[in-house]
């Protein structure tokens, strides 16, 4: 009992340990598969009937009815899970997976036929033995499958098949029905299959990377290996990756990590390992894909549901880490302002700090070097913002926050400019009068000069270097009610003098940290240098400093913000006062009593009022300030207070009784009195009183101009108010006409255009008379008239003496140009001029000759100058100058000017049109308008014209590259520059005219839609010429013609889909599919490249590469044509033969399948193929007793040559022969995989499997092959070829059945001689073995060979016979004796063989191995004794078995003991050995 135990419990150690090596090892082993699809059906196919045990039955009667079919589902074995139920027929059923049946699962898993097939269901285990030993019909897998067809269907419904524990104990004694039993709960306490590995993020373990600050390194979220706690993966790090059990201390650094189900881990790398992102490939692992259990069902509630299973693919395990990139910063910061801060040793650059954000957290913290330069630490890729938080020495903290991008292993540079410190205010100075701070007199506080000197450091006065940095010198300006200077005035400032301003972003002049001196360098006009007082007052306190005749220093300051000049007010303001030069004036007053000759001196209570003579002249002398009013004493003489600078009038406001009042008169005030000795320190005037008479000028003016007529002369008299002409009497000669000097009329020292009386006239009233007009002028209408009083404007001659000046103005006839315009209608089919408003026509006006002045002889106009109305006078009437002698005219076409200069000689002027309207043609002739003075009373003189202008024409042609040919149907489109479209027809079998295109415009002709099977043609670009001519324009259009043909280029290929593409846009422009005749290509454009594309391609033509190509410009047609080349693949035989029947198919990169087909005895053209991609071939299923080829990569080349693909189809043949060479029939044989140890084929030599006719028998013998068709028992149609083989005596027979082709080697009688092994695979190793033999032969032992590509293998598998060689000897000589009668029966009592014994033993061959025989001796030699019959068993060898039967003397011999009594001892012991062995070995399966 204690051994049955431990038995059992090693029995189920060693079924877990080899449980888990399969599942370790099962993923090399199992064919790979997909996961299980529900919705398709597989093949479900009836192997045999199977009954159950005969001595099972023969005890208990009920089970003698229980049998089942053995089936298979989609290549695995396949149970009844309702045994009570019908087996389903054979066909094509769907499959679902039990999910929730565990006893299910791992019966179909550790079961027969399982992956992990175990216990007494292990492949070398022979279950018949203890199950059923006697039944010889039932095989050892026979006996397994009906095993777990038991259990099953006792999992899955309750129902065990008729199998009862307690029955069977019963019945068959010794617990058989509980060992039967303990079967099925071994299989039942084994671990739960598995259900497949994964991670906790899925196949693929997704790792993304965090920063680690504190610990300076990255490190991933946490991911968990979903797998039994037994299976693990593999895990390879990358250089520097440290893994990490959760929640544990276990780490391992580089190198390939272990991972067991379960466990949960995360990575680690320092920040300094700069990592790209991590993808691995498929990982090892020893976890296997999901087991699924499956119920096979019909659909029919009457037949049983079947269980089967089906091993899922191990899922591509895999991971990968998005690892974080870490980059530099580096901040560079430069002065936005360097012409403040360059070389000033109050800027610096160094000790600026910034702060790096991760939004609002501080990263890291930076400062900068004295070049402004600061880098950054290694930071994580991201997006960070960069702010100042502290400025360096004389900067403001930047209030700019800079956004940056961290990229990996990249240093990325932020520029910082920043704004220096300064004051933008600058220094502004405001000059005042030191006593009124408004100018006195005709002083003027504008014009003075300071000088302002600026210092690239803190300085006080006493310091102060000698040479400045920058020096400015500014000038005051009245600004503002002020008289200012200051640096923020350009107007201020005297360039020549200053060097350039400091400026700020805002272009405002400003000044930067430092020191600033101001000197006042020149003082105003009537004013002193000398005592100049700077006031400056502090705001905050309210103190005023100030500086006399010196330099005033100030600092500009740094502040948070900017600068602070710390001077002045809070305007930075300054004020400087002057003081103003003054003079004392005496006046003396002399006069002369009128009529009495002698002067009488000191004229008392004469009044003089004295005031300035710019206010007088100003405002008037009524309104003008009175500065002074003295009053002359007895002495005659008066002084003023001290005047200030400036030109005084003095008038005499009150006069002595009977004398004249004294005409007014200027003096000036230029020099202080302080300036003069002392003497002179008071200006004396002298004044006299006189009766009043003047003397007169007459001059001659142009009325228009106010200019002197200085070219021809006048001649005038004058009529005093008595109506008397003035006579005057000079040297002797009396005068009373006064002709003006002039170019054509000289008189010697006379000013031209004037004449001077030669006496005075005495003040009066007088009229003047024109006897003479000038030429080139009209005639006065009226005399002149002017008086001469006591109070005249007190112009003098050059001797002082007072002329009165009278100007007569004279008219200048003029000249008017009228011009009217008209627009030529033409009939067009297009017409775009705008008659209606033609003001848009434009003239300019120009001198046809040199034109000169009536008035003084001077040129006017030169010869084509242009005339304007500023330059001229003239004046518009109708139409408008809209520039410089540019003149347009009205809405309804008139243009008139008038009042245009004439000449003393001819006045010549043109008009010529400069601008027209669009679409007329511009008239270039000049109108000429020539004016002549007629008399000198006619003041206007008119020209008119009359002008018709033409529009442009043009017609347009759309014709073939011929030229024969007018096109009909295409859109054509006339665009201006702009794009405007402007004109669109379809062309006829007419031209298209156009009236009023833009003259000197570029238009473009455009076929907007292209004519049906013609090309676009390229657009014509015309400029619109200056003329009315007729012009035409002629666009011809080309053809563009495809061809699809084969590789020969002879052959058309129909039934391809062609599409032409814009390379440029991507646009399809055309799509045919491809016939006979050639194809027009619609909707090309000349010049344009398009891509010509195979969309799809007819069956056995590989699809083209793209033809790129370019419409030319060239008017010449062109072809194109596309050439389909083809890829055949043949599937042959080692020798070269076509094989019929192997599915192929052919895969793109993707895995897509293109094209399968079954291989039908002749090469295949593939369908679906491009040129330039690459390609698989592959064999999906192979004929029966072909080897499935390996796949054959190959490339479509873009070479327009046809190519060819060659598969071999390899086969594994086996012979079956005896000693002689000899078919051998009857042997059972078996080849098993080496690697999966599953048995790939299994046969019985020389079986027959196929039933030649006499027919195919005659086509046979007659012509060595026979073929046909012909309906089997199942109505399906048999398709045979049946061919003899070169130098052989058998038949190669090839015969499909349901799409399935089956190769076998026969001969004449349709008995297979060579094997051809089916289900083989290249590359693999496999057993060949002999599971049972031939009665009379030795088995075989097995044969090892592996699968070589493209090379047919020949197996001869030999048997050799079995020999029993007899020998009749003497029992003492031990020789062989003579005449002895034998014969060999077997257990039945059948005689084998007999014979009498001769000089040599008898041989005797093919006996049965393993079968019992008995050699009895029938008669014995003379003078011995028959000897007692001898039982052998025959051993399963080849080699010689020797069986001795001893013969004894009957006489002459003494025998010691019975030795027939010790044969029977020897032969009892033997017969108990072999029961007791027997007993043991049935025991072993029960126990």
């Amino acid at each position: 009992m204690k051994f049955k135990q431990w038995s059992s419990k090693t029995t189920k150690v060693f079924i877990v340990l080899g449980m888990i090596l399969s599942m370790c090892f099962s993923v090399g082993n199992t064919k790979i598969v997909e996961a299980w699809d529900s919705g398709v059906p597989h093949e479900f196919t009836r192997v045999k009937s199977i009954t159950y045990p005969q001595w099972w039955s023969r005890y208990i009667s009920s089970l003698k009815a229980w049998s089942t079919y053995s089936c298979k589902y989609n290549g695995q074995w396949s149970y009844c899970l309702e045994s009570s139920k019908k087996t389903p027929s054979s066909g094509n059923y769907t499959a679902s997976v039990i999910e929730n049946n565990a006893n299910v699962r791992k019966l179909l898993y550790y079961g027969f036929g399982g992956p992990a097939a175990s216990d007494v269901f292990a492949p070398d285990y022979n279950l018949k033995a203890g199950l059923c030993p006697n039944d010889s019909y039932l095989s050892n897998d026979d006996a397994k499958y009906l095993l777990t067809h038991i259990f099953l269907s006792g999992a899955y419904s309750g129902d065990w098949n008729g199998f009862n524990e307690q029955l069977f104990n019963k019945t068959f004694g010794h617990n058989y029905g509980t060992n039967i039993m303990n079967i099925y709960n071994t299989i039942i306490s084994m671990p739960d299959p598995s259900n497949g590995a994964s991670f906790s993020t899925g196949n693929t373990a997704k790792f993304t990377a965090t920063y680690d600050k504190v610990n300076k390194q990255q490190i991933t979220n946490i991911v968990t290996f979903n797998a039994s706690s037994n299976e693990t993966v593999q895990i390879p790090l990358q250089s520097d990756v440290t893994i990490h059990l959760a929640g544990a201390s276990v780490t391992q650094t580089s190198g390939t990590a272990t991972i067991w189900g379960g466990q949960s881990f995360y990575l680690t790398t320092p920040i300094t390992n700069s990592l790209n992102d991590y993808q691995s490939g498929n990982l090892t692992s020893s976890a296997i894909g999901k087991f699924c259990a499956l119920a096979i069902s019909n659909g029919n509630s009457s037949n049983q549901t079947h269980g089967s299973w089906y091993q899922e693919t191990a899922d591509s395990l895999n991971y990968n880490v998005s690892w974080l990139g870490f980059g530099h910063v580096d901040l560079k910061k430069t002065s936005s302002n360097t012409d403040i801060t360059n070389n000033s040793s109050l800027y610096s650059l160094e000790g600026a700090k910034y702060g790096i954000y991760d939004g609002n957290e501080l990263v890291e913290e930076l400062t900068t070097d004295a070049k402004g330069y600061a880098k950054s630490s290694l930071l994580p890729e991201g997006n960070y913002t960069v702010k100042e938080i502290f400025a360096s020495k004389g900067y403001d903290i930047d209030q700019v926050a800079y956004g940056v991008t961290v990229v990996k292993d990249l240093i990325t540079t932020v520029n910082v400019t920043e704004k220096p410190k300064n004051d933008p205010i600058g220094i502004e100075i405001v000059k005042n009068d030191a006593e009124t701070l408004e100018p006195q007199g005709d002083a003027n506080l504008t014009g003075a000069e300071f000088t302002v000197k600026y210092y690239d450091g803190f300085y006080t006065k006493d310091n102060l270097p000698s040479k400045a940095t920058r020096t400015w010198v500014l000038k005051t300006i009245y600004r503002t009610g002020k008289y200012r200077a200051g640096l923020n005035y350009k107007e201020c400032i005297v360039s020549e003098k200053s060097d350039s301003l400091f400026y700020n972003s805002y272009d405002q002049a400003t000044l930067p940290l430092g020191t600033i001196s101001i000197e006042e360098t020149k003082a105003p006009e009537g004013y002193f240098l000398k005592g100049a007082k700077l006031n400056v007052t502090d705001t905050a306190s309210g103190t005023i400093s100030s500086v006399t005749d010196g330099k005033y220093v100030a600092q500009i300051n740094e502040q948070y913000q900017g600068a602070k000049l710390q001077f002045g007010n809070d305007a930075n303001q300054m004020i400087v006062q002057e003081k103003v030069k003054k003079q004392r004036i005496q006046v003396f007053k002399s006069g002369e009593r009128e009529g009495i000759s002698g002067v009488v001196k000191g004229l008392q209570g004469a009044e003089f009022t004295w005031k300035l003579k710019s206010e007088v002249d100003n405002v008037g002398w009524d309104n003008a300030k009175t500065y002074a009013v003295i009053t002359t004493n007895e002495n005659g003489r008066a002084i003023t207070d001290y005047l200030p600078y400036g030109k005084y009038l003095v008038r005499e406001t009150k006069t002595p009784k009977d004398y004249m009042t004294a005409p007014d008169f200027t003096i000036s005030v230029t020099k202080d009195s302080s300036e003069y000795n002392e003497l002179e320190q008071i200006k004396l005037v002298s004044i006299n009183n006189k009766p009043f008479a003047s003397y007169v000028k007459l001059i001659k003016v142009d009325e228009d101009t106010g200019k002197k007529v200085t070219f021809n002369s006048a001649s005038f008299k004058i009529k005093d108010a008595k109506g008397n002409y003035v006579i005057q009497k000079v040297s002797g000669m009396k005068v009373d006409t006064f002709t003006t000097n002039s170019d054509n009329e000289i008189i010697p020292v006379v000013e031209k255009g004037t004449v001077t009386l030669p006496l005075m006239l005495n003040a009066g009233t007088y009229m003047i008379e024109e006897i003479k007009t000038p030429k080139g002028f009209l005639d006065l209408e009226k005399p002149v008239e002017f008086v001469i009083s006591s109070t005249y404007d007190y112009d003098v001659d050059e001797d002082a003496d007072p002329i009165v000046e009278v100007k007569i103005k004279n008219r200048q006839p003029k000249g008017e140009i009228k011009l009217n315009k008209t627009v030529i209608d033409l009939d067009a089919d297009t017409d775009l001029v705008n008659k209606t408003d033609l003001s848009k026509i434009q003239f300019i006006l120009k001198a046809k000759k040199d034109i000169y002045s009536s008035t003084d002889g001077s040129l006017l106009f030169k010869k084509d100058s242009v005339i304007t109305t500023k330059n001229s006078g003239a004046v518009v009437n109708a139409g408008s100058e809209i520039g410089n002698g540019i003149y347009a005219l009205s809405m309804d076409g008139h243009l008139d000017i008038s009042n245009l200069p004439m000449s003393v000689e001819e006045a010549s002027y043109y008009l010529q049109e400069v601008k027209t309207l669009d679409g007329c043609v511009l008239d270039t002739s000049k109108y000429e308008a020539v004016f002549n003075q007629e008399d000198s009373t006619t003041k206007t003189y008119i020209k008119s014209f009359n002008i018709v202008n033409e529009t442009t024409y043009y017609e347009f042609n759309k014709i073939d590259v011929t030229g024969d040919k007018e096109v009909e149907g295409a859109q054509l489109t006339i665009m201006d520059e702009e794009g405007n479209v402007i004109d669109q027809w379809i062309s006829s079998d007419k031209v298209h005219s156009i009236e009023g295109l833009t003259v000197g415009k570029i238009y473009t002709l455009s076929e907007t839609v292209t004519a049906k099977d013609y090309v676009k043609a390229t657009d014509i670009k015309f400029t619109v010429k200056n003329s009315n001519e007729l012009e035409t324009v002629t666009m011809k259009d080309k053809q563009v013609s495809f061809t699809k043909t084969d590789i020969t280029g002879e052959k058309e290929v129909d039934g391809a889909t062609i599409t032409v593409t814009d390379k440029e846009t991507g646009n399809i422009i055309d799509e045919w599919v491809s016939t006979k005749e050639n194809h027009f290509i619609n909707g090309l454009a000349e010049g344009k490249t398009y891509i010509l594309s195979e969309k799809c391609t007819p069956e056995d033509y590989v699809k083209a590469a793209d033809i790129e190509f370019t419409v030319s410009k060239e008017k010449v047609n062109q072809k194109i044509n596309m050439k389909d080349k083809q890829v055949e693949v043949s599937k042959i035989t080692a020798g070269g033969k076509e094989v019929t029947g192997a599915f192929m198919q052919d895969i793109d990169q993707y895995g897509n399948v293109v094209d399968e087909w079954y291989s039908e005895g002749k090469s295949h053209n593939v369908s679906g193929l491009i040129e330039g991609e690459k390609y698989t071939l592959h064999e999906d299923l192979a004929p029966v007793g072909f080897n499935l080829a390996n796949d054959i990569e190959f490339e479509v080349t873009e070479e327009k040559v046809n190519q060819t693909v060659e598969m071999v189809d390899t086969i594994n043949e086996v012979s079956k022969v005896d000693e002689n060479g000899k078919l051998l029939k009857g042997a059972e044989m078996t080849v098993t995989s080496n690697k999966t140890k599953n048995i790939i084929d299994k046969w019985i030599s020389g079986q027959h499997i196929f039933d030649v006719t006499d027919e195919m028998k005659s086509q046979l013998k007659d012509k060595d092959k026979s073929k046909g068709t012909y309906f089997d028992e199942e109505d399906s149609m048999i398709t045979y070829s049946i061919v003899k083989n070169n130098g052989k005596n058998d038949y190669t027979l090839m015969f499909t059945k349901d799409g399935v082709t089956t190769y076998s080697n026969i001969d004449f009688d349709g008995n297979e001689t060579r094997h051809m092994i089916q289900g083989l695979a290249t590359g693999e190793e496999y057993i060949l073995k002999e599971t049972k033999t031939p009665d009379g032969y030795a088995i075989f032992k097995t044969q090892t060979f592996t699968v070589e590509e493209g090379k047919d293998i020949s197996l001869s598998m030999v048997d050799e016979d079995t020999k029993v060689e007899i020998s009749k000897q003497d029992i003492i000589s031990k020789k062989e004796l003579e005449g002895a009668q034998l014969k060999v029966t077997d257990k039945d009592g059948k005689v084998i063989d007999e014979w009498i014994s001769g000089k040599q033993p008898h041989m005797i061959k093919n006996l049965t191995a393993g079968e019992t025989y008995i050699l009895t001796e029938v008669n014995a030699p003379k003078n011995y004794k028959v000897s007692e019959l001898i039982q052998f068993t025959v051993k399963d060898t080849g080699k010689v078995q020797r069986v001795i039967m001893y013969d004894q003397p009957v006489k002459d011999y003494v025998v010691t003991g019975d030795i027939n009594n010790y044969y029977f001892i020897v032969m009892l012991i033997c017969l108990i050995v072999i029961y007791c062995l027997r007993k043991k070995r049935s025991n072993n399966f029960i126990n």
